[in-house]
């Protein structure tokens, strides 16, 4: 199997991820549910990561991978903030 094959089978498995994760949220635990998306979110950006360095490795244009892994970082972020916040929520309570 290419690296190419690899990260593709990758990707789809990560979408496939995020749809479980839909499924299963039972609203009970905001706090595993956050940590849980952003942990969805932080393996969706290193398979991003990894397609980028393939497409410059391979001595392609990369500019599409990078755009991806940008909006992503920032799912990253923004999935990390709401895991926190949760997290310092139910602290508080």
């Amino acid at each position: 199997m290419s690296r190419g094959d690899v990260i593709e089978e990758m990707s789809e498995l990560a979408e496939a991820l995020f749809e479980i994760i839909e499924e299963e949220d039972s609203g009970d635990n905001e706090v595993r549910a956050a940590v849980i998306k952003a942990l969805a979110h932080q393996n969706l950006f290193n398979i991003e990561l990894v397609s980028a360095l393939n497409a410059l490795a391979s001595g392609g244009n990369a500019s599409a991978e990078i755009d991806s892994l940008v909006l992503n970082m920032k799912s990253v972020h923004k999935s990390l903030v709401t895991a926190i916040s949760a997290w310092s929520d139910a602290e508080t309570e």
